[in-house]
């Protein structure tokens, strides 16, 4: 199976072996960029299976182990990066499960590589800051890029596929987006005013379309944009490695940092669960200033 996006036509269906029928029906659950990375991951662990002479709807848990090996060993990833593979194979054999494929899930049991998100470094309130200076300066669709990425924290896939014409409607006096979110859903979010400014400055005199565009008119791509928000950080004077993800991280971690609630963070985050959000963006556990031994320190102060 190398081609699990271009699902097979219903005339197919019943010519299907029970490993298509599985992979088909686990992928078509989900829809765009979600089911792009779905995909990749599961056909590699098909194709390994493959090299091995392994069914893959009877491996047992010593054949995950062994594949989780490979993706740490052989190809030398990180413990994040094997967490992100296996996710489509954990969904892959829970969901054969579900519908009676298998009896039993290997996965279920199998360890993964530990990874502490919290460990990372994400951009301060004045580099953020400095960013967002440095993208209204340059103006147009940079700005909208810079707003999109800071304001709303949104992912870089989410920036290219918003249009003009899903930004202009007004709900309970807020000017609000339709945006598609990640796994194809689609949620309506205010906007700050700064931001509809922004939007309307990279639209221009188009009244439809994609609000980010490239010089010739054309819709920006992941690449592509990425490459605007280099162009910003470099004016910015932000001499850190930025890359879109580490703006998002960046943005939501500050809001929970400065003692936003969980839930706002994750509406902001547009996570299913809150644990999602906890796990990779918050921080208190580091924040020294905010460590509960001030607070018994000055309370038993003599």
């Amino acid at each position: 199976m190398t081609h699990a996006i271009a699902l097979p036509l219903p005339a197919r269906l019943a010519a299907l072996t029970d490993l298509e029928r599985v992979a088909f029906g686990y992928l078509a659950d989900y829809e765009g960029n979600t089911r792009t990375a779905y995909e990749y991951h599961l056909n590699a662990f098909l194709a390994w299976c493959h090299l091995h002479g392994v069914d893959p709807l009877t491996a047992d848990r010593t054949t995950i182990a062994l594949y989780v090996r490979h993706l740490s060993e052989e190809r030398g990833l990180r413990g994040s990066t094997v967490n992100t593979a296996m996710t489509p194979v954990k969904g892959f054999y829970r969901w054969a499960m579900l519908e009676g494929f298998i009896d039993r899930d290997p996965v279920v049991h199998t360890r993964l590589p530990k990874v502490d998100y919290r460990k990372k470094y994400p951009l301060d309130r004045e580099e953020l800051r400095a960013i967002r200076r440095s993208a209204k300066q340059l103006g147009g669709r940079h700005w909208a890029l810079g707003e999109l990425l800071i304001a709303h924290a949104f992912r870089i896939s989410e920036c290219c596929d918003l249009l003009i014409e899903n930004c202009q409607d007004v709900e309970r006096g807020h000017r609000v987006m339709r945006v598609r979110r990640k796994g194809g859903k689609i949620r309506t979010v205010p906007m700050p005013a700064v931001v509809a400014m922004a939007i309307d400055d990279a639209a221009g005199d188009r009244t439809e379309g994609p609000v980010l565009v490239s010089i010739d008119g054309y819709k920006l791509h992941r690449s592509s944009a990425t490459g605007l928000l280099n162009t910003v950080v470099r004016h910015s004077g932000v001499t850190k490695h930025v890359n879109p993800h580490l703006i998002r991280a960046s943005v939501i971690t500050t809001h929970l940092d400065g003692g936003g609630d969980i839930r706002e963070g994750q509406r902001l985050a547009d996570h299913e669960d809150p644990r999602t959000t906890s796990r990779h963006y918050d921080l208190s556990k580091s924040n020294h200033d905010t460590h509960p031994v001030h607070i018994v320190s000055a309370r038993l102060t003599a």
